[in-house]
């Protein structure tokens, strides 16, 4: 099994309910006519307000497949507004949604959303679509409804809460998913109500039907459902009702929380996740920096924010990273690459970019520290086999049945990860882009690392004892020449 980040050997829609509405009525039909030419002349004209922020930045590991940003959905295109297959969601609405990620980890579970905020004007698209001809996507999403009464059913509305940025459209994940398919224009057409095995795979369990399936089977508490569906909606259910989430009663994956006061309607498109995105609600920075892409030898100084800026907290420190240096990895937002390396599995490159600090680990029963901690025992292991379902991630090989034919043991017979916290690097992982990457114990100042970065011990214990899961920390690591490119725009500390 290899060593991925060892120490080296010496010289290693859904949309807000509106039952009692019919397509019928002309006011709402003669509202969608007007939206549909207002809306797009108002393009760029709304911003994104403070409130509103990007999931990833806080919790990159609940995974996403924005469905409007592409034309799997009911609709056959992509909606108006939908520049990017981002969830954008208001700040405690993101909080909460990690609260439910993390609460449905410790039980093998976790999330997958397919629609958070939605701009008016794809809600305005949404209207246009059924009040024309044509049914694209009929087969898979409705095929037994006329959409003529997708307002009449409650499948439809003119207005949602989606677009106001506390809503989100989900599903469950866990050990019993099978493999996600991926989409493409030619692919088959299956009832959205047809067995597990045999409708779209999602990469989600049977809850069912498939997302945005209308149906009366996709209704929350529907019986003619099988057993185990009922039970992974149950889970689902229970687990965002208990951090202030309320479902809709006619689709099981739709949740708005509730423990925040309306807003207003918002229009401001999706755009790609930008840098200043992550930064803005960052509380404490880690940059790391070498001198140019190959040097396995670099620099680590700490920042705390105040007010709109970043100030230097303690000195500097000493560290190393890969033996081949750094390349472009897979982090929070977009990274400029006109130039560079990028990473890839087995490289022996540090991943340079922007990353979310995640679980501490060590040797001991427990730590002095404020990040989630985990014990490491002699089961315990890393996967860096990129076609296992586990990739990238820790996990206790004895109580998990394995798909994977390499790994990393995580209790070692040295001291490398007596203390250590992993970096969250291609997370939510896509094959072959590198796994693993830790911060943990060098062997020495001039000892690389197959893709982590290394620091004396005391240094390490200094992160355990400072960083703060509630201050949004973050790394930045990248060669220093790089790091002054994007600086000031992405209003970055000096060095």
């Amino acid at each position: 099994m290899r060593p991925l980040c060892n120490i080296l050997p010496l010289p290693s829609s859904t949309l807000f309910p509106l039952r009692s509405r019919s397509l019928l009525e002309r006011p709402w039909l003669q509202l969608a006519l007007c939206l549909s030419i207002v809306v797009p002349c108002m393009a760029g004209a709304e911003t994104r307000s403070k409130n509103m922020v990007y999931l990833r930045t806080i919790d990159p590991g609940i995974e996403q497949d924005i469905r409007y940003a592409s034309a799997h959905n009911f609709t056959g295109h992509p909606l108006d507004g939908y520049g990017a297959g981002e969830c954008l969601l208001s700040l405690e609405a993101a909080k909460a949604l990690a609260r439910v990620q993390k609460a449905l980890q410790a039980q093998g579970y976790g999330l997958k959303v397919f629609d958070c905020y939605r701009p008016s004007r794809a809600v305005a698209d949404m209207g246009r679509f059924a009040t024309e001809p044509g049914d694209p996507r009929k087969a898979e999403f409705y095929p037994r409804v006329d959409k003529q009464d997708f307002w009449r059913l409650g499948y439809v509305a003119r207005v949602s809460n989606h677009s106001k940025g506390s809503t989100v459209d989900l599903t469950l994940t866990g050990p019993d998913t099978l493999p996600a398919d991926v989409w493409t224009l030619s692919a088959k057409q299956v009832d959205c109500t047809a067995p597990y095995g045999q409708r779209w795979r999602d990469g989600a369990l049977d809850m069912g039907t498939g997302f945005d399936c209308f149906d009366e089977r996709a209704h929350t508490d529907n019986r003619m459902i099988n057993a185990a569906a009922r039970d992974n909606r149950q889970t689902l259910s229970r687990a965002m009702e208990k951090e202030g989430f309320t479902g809709y009663s006619k689709e099981w994956w739709h949740f708005t929380y509730s423990r925040e006061s309306t807003k207003n309607i918002m229009d401001f498109p999706i755009v790609p996740l930008g840098a200043s995105d992550v930064l803005d609600i960052s509380h404490q920075l880690i940059v790391v920096t070498t001198k140019n892409w190959t040097d396995i030898q670099g620099t680590a100084q700490r920042y705390e924010r105040h007010g709109n800026t970043f100030r230097k907290y303690e000195a500097p420190f000493s560290v190393v990273v890969g033996k081949s240096g750094l390349a472009w990895g897979k982090g929070l937002g977009s990274v400029e690459q006109r130039e560079g390396p990028v990473k890839r599995e087995g490289d022996g490159k540090a991943p340079a970019g922007v990353f979310k600090l995640g679980t501490a680990f060590g040797y001991d029963g427990t730590a002095d520290t404020q990040l989630p901690y985990l014990a490491l025992t002699s089961t315990i292991e890393c996967v860096d086999d990129s076609h296992s379902a586990r990739y990238n991630q820790l996990v206790d090989g004895a109580t998990i049945s394995k798909d994977w034919n390499s790994s990393e043991r995580m209790r070692r017979d040295d001291d490398m990860y007596r203390k250590g916290i992993f970096i969250e690097h291609n997370t939510p992982a896509s094959p072959a882009s590198g796994s693993c990457i830790f911060f943990h114990i060098w062997r020495g100042p001039t000892s690389p690392t197959l893709g982590c970065t290394a620091m004396d011990s005391a240094n390490i214990s200094r992160l355990f004892h400072w960083l703060d899961p509630r201050q949004s920390p973050l790394l930045v690591q990248m060669p220093e020449a790089q790091y002054e490119k994007i600086r000031e725009s992405w209003t970055l500390p000096e060095r």
